[in-house]
């Protein structure tokens, strides 16, 4: 070592041999060695203090006051990254902290519970006590808060049957605001689920009351006011109500002496130098204090603990919201707050009052001056809602300059938002195991489309979800997607300023619930119109609302379709001994709904999503067709119905594996239209007839061994002209240039046509034809290979609607019918 002797002064000439050593060694090395340039020598502590003290006389003071406050700001600084680093790492375990029951006081049993709601609503809410709404989910046993109800398909029913009858009250009086939605669906939870599921939706209808402060989705400020005011106010009333509860005394000061003394955790973290009133640290009387909402008493105790630098944090906090909220204020005084905000005062934000000593008097100053955002302060956490209120109340909701000035760092509702979704995620808060308890969380911030779009994760609480967010958008407070095909959910708006908006595809979520739960149950359709209907208010490009589109996409099955919509029916009426049929409308649960609208209001709705499935729903034309007969709208149903025979006929005689085959219905309306006789479209009824008559033919046409009925059915339909006579031809061409459908169809009916008149010719009779078929056949056959030149010359009349190939197929059939005519004469 240096030091030869353990002598406090040092061998200076050891030292000089040391460093010549070092000196010659460098001078021999290849490398080069930048020159040193030495001290003076000293042989002495004399000569060196000496030497100090001359070399201080010419130091510059201005360079060593610079140097001086540049080594204390990094030291500044680096400390703040420390403690910044320090707490990232440890809130990632804070949650886990939180939900712990060891963390939790022995001495109280609901410090969660939900305050009593507003005044009023507690005298008149039939689904609170007496004694206010007793809410049991934050600080009791965690083994009662992990069931999740199994009956599940019970509580589906409930819920269900809520909105059924909301849905009456809202149709027999036009509209509905919600409220008596949120009554109906907390009895639900309370009566059929357990208590932490009423919390949560106890917590969506405290949180609805944000409407209550000027709430306004778009405007980033007042929203975040309005949501910090309602949920602090939320956590504040719970708090008092539990301490009142707890030690049986309204008088909150002594409620918060019991509280403090019998909360060993609370004590064991008191500081030596802390003051006391009444015998207790005035740190957490402080806190505790704020957090039950009594600024007034907080001021007195702060008074009573002589902290004049915390009583003026604290008057200049109250000042600021006084102000604001009376809006009272000028611009120069908003300035000046402004101004005020951003510089703090360094004599209340310093080491003695915000970092050194309780942990309750750190998070006393952090919360009134705002300050380290990033802190959980969870040595004073005793539930996840205390953080939750600290986390609130440090957000700006008093200053709208100071909110939108982007240079000051501060905490918002967006970014808490994304810390609670994204940063710490849904493993942190035991999401999973406590869906409904992370979901009132949620809910608290103001996550209102993110705590619908959580639930909806788990197969358990869907339907919480769906009714959830039917509620929250009865209340509009919900962001809603532009369109269906969206994301369920996402960031939505177009400014840089609006990108914290979220919104929530919310007929997709009921669509997909409904796909999953009701669709294929015949005895749900009541409920499933009912769901559709809740989203009666949200409009839709093509359908116009999503309520349509909905009955459109989920009640196109045509053999329910009377379930929902009603049917016509055929019934007999005894007039005087003689039975006459008629026709009678059987209503559907769509009249059910409607019942507060006349007939004509109805079949307005009727042909609305009537036309709209013909527009954009096409392989769905029978529908539009029954529901247009329904509306009674006969001229539209008999051309949907028209235009889908003409599609079957078309597919079975062009196709040659096609098995398509006409659904009953359009039959069934043929017998309805030949009892309806007053009804004045005669000559489209016929055309319709005529299309049913000419796909018997093609049916028999294309059947092995059926050509004789298809000829028979052929010839009776007159649907060709088989003579020299003008006028004959003339009626038939007009009959197929008038009906559009016959046009389309009339080359391959003149094919099918001259191939049956080719069959009948060179085959004989079947004997599978009864007696009075086998004498029309015969009667038939005599002229066949004449009709057959007649109906072939006729074809080619009508050459423009042929293609070349089906002209020289016309012509192939001609010379095999007059072979087989002149072979047959040759015969004879």
């Amino acid at each position: 070592m240096f030091l030869s002797t353990p002598s406090a002064s040092f061998n200076l000439t050891s030292i000089e041999k040391k460093l010549a050593a070092i000196d010659s060694a460098s001078s021999s090395s290849p490398y080069t060695v930048k020159t040193t340039h030495r001290l003076t020598k000293v042989n002495n502590e004399t000569e060196l203090d000496s030497h100090l003290k001359s070399e201080r006389a010419g130091f510059n003071d201005e360079q060593f006051e610079y140097l001086t406050q540049q080594s204390l700001t990094q030291a500044d600084t680096d400390y703040w990254e420390e403690i910044f680093t320090d707490s990232l790492k440890r809130r990632r375990n804070l949650i886990n902290c939180l939900l712990a029951d060891d963390l939790r006081p022995r001495s109280i049993s609901s410090y969660d519970s939900a305050a009593a709601t507003k005044t009023n609503q507690v005298l008149n809410d039939p689904t609170t006590s007496s004694t206010g709404y007793d809410f049991k989910s934050g600080w009791i046993s965690q083994q009662n808060q992990t069931t999740v109800c199994t009956d599940l398909s019970a509580v589906e029913q409930q819920y269900a049957q809520t909105l059924i009858k909301y849905n009456q009250t809202r149709t027999s009086s036009g509209t509905n605001d919600g409220d008596k939605l949120i009554v109906q669906y907390k009895h639900v939870a309370k009566t059929y689920e357990t208590q932490v599921a009423a919390d949560m939706w106890h917590a969506a209808e405290w949180m609805s009351g944000v409407l209550d402060y000027d709430y306004q989705k778009n405007d980033l400020f007042h929203a975040q006011r309005a949501v910090v005011l309602c949920a602090r106010d939320y956590l504040e009333r719970s708090f008092r109500q539990a301490l009142e509860t707890t030690y049986n005394d309204i008088d909150l000061y002594g409620c918060l002496l019991s509280f403090i003394t019998s909360n060993e955790k609370i004590s064991g973290l008191q500081s030596v130098d802390d003051r006391l009133v009444d015998g207790v640290s005035a740190w957490p009387l402080i806190f505790y204090a704020l957090r039950a909402g009594d600024n007034d008493l907080a001021l007195n105790i702060i008074q009573k603990a002589n902290l004049p630098h915390v009583r003026t944090l604290l008057e200049t906090y109250l000042s600021k919201e006084q102000t604001t909220i009376a809006n009272t204020s000028t611009t120069t005084t908003t300035a000046a707050a402004a101004t005020t905000t951003t510089n703090k005062s360094s004599n209340i934000r310093n080491i003695e009052y915000s970092l050194v000593g309780n942990p309750y008097k750190r998070a006393v100053i952090c919360i009134l001056d705002r300050t380290n955002l990033v802190d959980a302060h969870e040595d004073v956490l005793l539930c996840i809602e205390d953080f939750l209120w600290i986390k609130l109340a440090q957000i700006q909701i008093l200053n709208e300059t100071a909110f939108n000035d982007r240079t000051n760092i501060q905490l918002t509702i967006p970014r808490l938002q994304r810390w609670i979704l994204r940063d710490l995620g849904e493993e942190y808060f035991k999401a999973y195991e406590q869906p409904f308890r992370y979901t009132r969380i949620l809910l608290l911030c103001g996550a209102f489309e993110s705590a619908c779009e959580f639930l909806f994760k788990i197969p358990s609480t869907k339907v919480h979800s769906i009714h959830l967010a039917i509620y929250f958008n009865e209340k509009y407070l919900l962001g809603l997607t532009s369109s269906i095909d969206e994301c369920m959910i996402m960031i939505a708006g177009s400014s840089q300023q609006n990108k914290t908006n979220t919104a929530l595809n919310l007929p997709k979520l009921v669509e997909s619930y409904l796909k999953e739960k009701l669709i294929h149950d015949q005895r749900r359709y009541w409920e499933l119109i009912n769901y559709a209907y809740a989203l009666i208010n949200i409009e839709h490009l093509e359908a116009g609302t999503e309520f349509r589109r909905l009955l459109i996409d989920l009640t196109t099955n045509l053999d329910d379709l009377h379930i929902v919509y009603g049917k016509w029916i055929i019934v007999s009426e005894n007039d005087g001994g003689e039975e006459n049929k008629i026709v009678k409308l059987e209503r559907g649960l769509l009249h059910r709904l409607f019942s507060h609208l006349d007939d004509s209001d109805i079949d307005d709705i009727l042909i609305s999503l009537a036309t709209i499935i013909e527009e954009h729903h096409r392989s769905h034309l029978l529908v539009a067709s029954a529901l247009f007969e329904l509306a009674r709208d006969y001229t539209s149903s008999i051309r949907l119905a028209s235009e889908y025979m003409t599609q079957i006929i078309h597919d079975r005689l062009l196709i040659s594996t096609s098995t398509s085959t006409p659904l009953p219905f359009v039959y069934e309306l043929a017998q309805r239209l030949q009892i309806l006789s007053n009804l004045k479209q005669t000559e489209t009824k016929q055309n319709y007839y005529l299309l049913l008559d000419i796909y018997a033919f093609v049916d028999y046409y294309l059947r092995v061994g059926q050509h004789e009925r298809a000829f028979i059915v052929l010839r009776q339909l007159k649907l060709f002209p088989y003579g020299k006579d003008y006028d004959e031809d003339e009626q038939v061409r007009q009959l197929f240039t008038s009906n559009k459908w016959l046009q389309q169809l009339f080359p391959h009916l003149c094919l099918a046509a001259l191939r049956t008149h080719l069959a009948v010719i060179q085959q004989g009779s079947n004997i599978s034809l009864n007696e009075e078929e086998q004498n029309q056949y015969e009667f038939y056959r005599r002229t066949a290979p004449i009709d057959l030149i007649h109906l072939a010359e006729f074809a080619h009349m009508q050459s423009q609607l042929f293609t070349r190939t089906q002209l020289r197929s016309i012509d192939r059939l001609c010379e095999q019918a007059n072979q087989y005519h002149d072979q047959d004469m040759e015969f004879h």
